[in-house]
C-alpha cells in the first residue's frame, strides 16, 4: 500500500493535478477577494475599467496608452459583457499567472520541486503585497508575471542552447521575445527587471572583456532612462527611513502588515547575500540582485514610486530567498524523499481556509464609489466637449458613468472648446459662491454655481479661479487640498 502511495506521488499525472489544483484554488481565492465590492478595487479601480469601456465603445483608450494591461482588461470584459468584472477577472488571472511564473522560475533555476512549490505558496498564501498588488496596480501586476516568465526562457535557453532540439530553440526563443516584448510594454518597472536580469545572466557567460562592454552599455542605457524620467526621479530619494516599517505615514495608509512583509524580505534578501558569500566564499553577480530590487534610499512617507518599487521587489525576493536556499541546501533537498510533496499539499488546503492575505482587501477602504457615483449622476447634462475638474477616484467615475466626458484631477492649462470647463468644489457653499459674483443675473448665476449636496458644488472653472482671487488668503490655502485639485499636469506624466 505504502508502495502504491509513493508510486502515485511520484508520478507525472499527480504532479500535474497538484499543479492545476493550486492555481484553480489561487484564481478562486483572487477573484472572490475582489468581488466583495460592486465596483472596481482600489483608488485607481475605475480607471482602468473607463480605459476598457473607452477601448471596447471607442475602439481607442480614453487616454492614449501603450500598456498591456488596458488592453486585456478590455478583453477580459468584452468576454464577460461586463466592464468592471471584466477587470476583475484580469486582475485575477494576472495575480494567478504570477504565482505560476514564480513557480516556474523556480523549477528552471533549482530543478527541484519542494522549492517550486514553496514559491508558489509563499507568493499566494503568504504574502499581503502580492494580494495588494491585484487589487491596486493591474500593470505592474502584468508586467512582474510577463518578466519571471521571460526571465525563465532566457536563463534556459542560456545555460542549456546546446542540449536543446532545434524546435525548442525556436520555442522557448519566440516565446522569450513575446514576453520581453509583453513585459516591456507593461511597465516601465518590468521592462528594467528584464534588462538587468538579461544582462546578468549574459555577464556571468562573457569573458571579462565583453563584460567590460556590457557593464558599459547598460550603465549608459541607465543614464538615458534617469534624464528620460528626471522630472519623476526629482522627489523619489531619501537617507530615511530605508524600512518600509519604520515609516509612519505608510503605515497608516497601506497598514502593518504590508511594511512588515516588505521589511522582512528587505533584511532577508541582504542577509542571504551575506551568508552566501561566507558559506561559498566566492560572490556572484546574481548577488547584486538585492541592491538593485530593494535600493535602500527611496523616499518612503508616501504611496509613490519608493513604495511601488518595493512592492515589485518583493515577488523578486521571493524567488532569491529560495534559490539561495537551495544552492546552500541542495545536496539535501535532493537526497529528500518524493512523497514529501504531500506537505505542500496539505499547506494548500489548510492556507486556502486560514489565508489572511486574501482578507487584505476592505471594500470599505476604497473610495465611496457608490456615493460618487450618485455625485456624478447630477452632473450628466455638461456637454460632451466639456472638461471637469475633479479629485482623484471621484474623476474617473464621472468619466466612466458619463458618456466617457473628459475629468481632470489638475488644473486645466489648454484650451477647451467653448471655454466648457467646470469644477466639482468640495467644502464650499453654492450660495457663498454667489455672493462673489454680483455682476450676474441670479438666473444666469443659477447656471454657473450649482450645488450637489453638502459636499460638493458644480462652478464654472473661470469663476472658481476669480472666486480664489477674492477671498482670503487663509481661506484659500485650506481650499488648496486634494480634494480641490489646484497644480498643472507634471512634465514627466505629460511625456507619457
Amino acid at each position: 500500500m505504502q508502495q502504491k502511495f509513493i508510486k502515485i506521488i511520484n508520478s507525472k499525472t499527480f504532479y500535474l493535478s497538484l499543479i492545476i489544483l493550486c492555481t484553480a484554488v489561487i484564481f478562486t481565492l483572487r477573484f472572490t477577494m475582489l468581488l466583495k465590492s460592486n465596483h472596481p478595487c482600489g483608488l485607481d479601480g475605475y480607471y482602468y475599467a473607463l480605459q476598457a469601456k473607452s477601448l471596447l465603445v471607442n475602439h481607442a483608450l480614453e487616454n492614449p496608452d501603450y500598456k498591456t494591461g488596458y488592453y486585456l482588461c478590455a478583453l477580459t470584459s468584452f468576454l464577460c459583457r461586463n466592464v468592471i468584472t471584466g477587470c476583475k477577472l484580469w486582475a485575477a488571472l494576472a495575480s494567478t499567472l504570477l504565482s505560476v511564473s514564480i513557480f516556474i522560475l523556480l523549477k528552471t533555476f533549482s530543478k527541484n520541486k519542494i522549492i517550486s512549490f514553496a514559491g508558489l505558496f509563499i507568493s499566494d498564501f503568504c504574502s499581503p503585497s502580492l494580494a495588494s498588488f491585484e487589487i491596486n496596480y493591474i500593470n505592474n501586476l502584468t508586467g512582474l508575471f510577463c518578466f519571471f516568465f521571460f526571465a525563465s526562457l532566457f536563463y534556459a535557453l542560456i545555460n542549456s542552447w546546446k542540449d536543446l532540439p532545434k524546435n525548442k530553440k525556436i520555442i522557448y526563443s519566440s516565446l522569450a521575445v513575446f514576453f520581453f516584448l509583453t513585459a516591456s510594454f507593461s511597465h516601465l518597472v518590468s521592462l528594467a527587471y528584464c534588462f538587468i536580469f538579461a544582462c546578468l545572466v549574459l555577464l556571468r557567460k562573457l569573458k571579462l572583456k565583453n563584460q567590460i562592454i556590457l557593464v558599459v552599455f547598460a550603465v549608459f542605457c541607465f543614464v538615458l532612462l534617469f534624464i528620460w524620467q528626471k522630472g519623476r526621479f526629482n522627489s523619489v530619494f531619501s537617507l530615511t527611513p530605508i524600512l518600509p516599517v519604520f515609516s509612519k505615514p505608510l503605515i497608516n495608509i497601506i497598514k502593518l502588515p504590508v511594511c512588515l512583509e516588505m521589511s522582512f524580505y528587505f533584511i532577508l534578501t541582504y542577509g542571504c547575500v551575506v551568508i552566501y558569500a561566507i558559506i561559498k566564499k566566492h560572490f556572484d553577480l546574481f548577488l547584486l540582485l538585492p541592491i538593485i530590487i530593494f535600493f535602500p534610499f527611496w523616499k518612503l512617507d508616501t504611496v509613490d514610486m519608493g513604495y511601488r518599487m518595493f512592492l515589485n521587489a518583493v515577488p523578486c525576493a521571493i524567488c532569491f530567498i529560495l534559490i539561495i536556499i537551495y544552492e546552500l541546501t541542495k545536496e539535501k533537498l535532493t537526497s529528500t524523499p518524493k512523497k514529501l510533496l504531500i506537505i505542500p499539499f496539505a499547506f494548500l488546503i489548510i492556507l486556502s481556509f486560514i489565508s489572511k492575505p486574501h482578507k487584505i482587501y476592505i471594500a470599505k477602504n476604497d473610495p465611496p464609489y457608490e456615493y460618487y457615483k450618485k455625485l456624478v449622476s447630477k452632473v450628466d447634462y455638461l456637454p460632451q466637449n466639456s472638461l471637469l475638474i475633479a479629485h482623484l477616484g471621484l474623476n474617473h467615475v464621472y468619466t466612466y458613468y458619463n458618456n466617457l466626458k473628459d475629468c481632470l484631477n489638475y488644473n486645466c492649462d489648454f484650451e477647451v472648446p467653448d471655454n466648457e470647463i467646470w469644477r466639482l468644489a468640495y467644502g464650499v457653499n453654492a450660495d457663498y459662491l454667489k455672493e462673489f459674483f454680483g455682476e450676474y443675473e441670479e438666473d444666469e448665476l443659477d447656471k454657473l454655481i450649482k450645488p450637489l449636496d453638502s459636499n460638493y458644488t458644480l462652478i464654472k472653472e473661470e469663476l472658481w479661479q476669480r472666486y480664489l482671487t477674492y477671498e482670503e488668503d487663509e481661506i484659500v490655502q485650506s481650499l488648496n487640498n486634494w480634494y480641490n485639485p489646484h497644480e498643472y499636469r507634471p512634465g514627466f506624466i505629460r511625456r507619457k
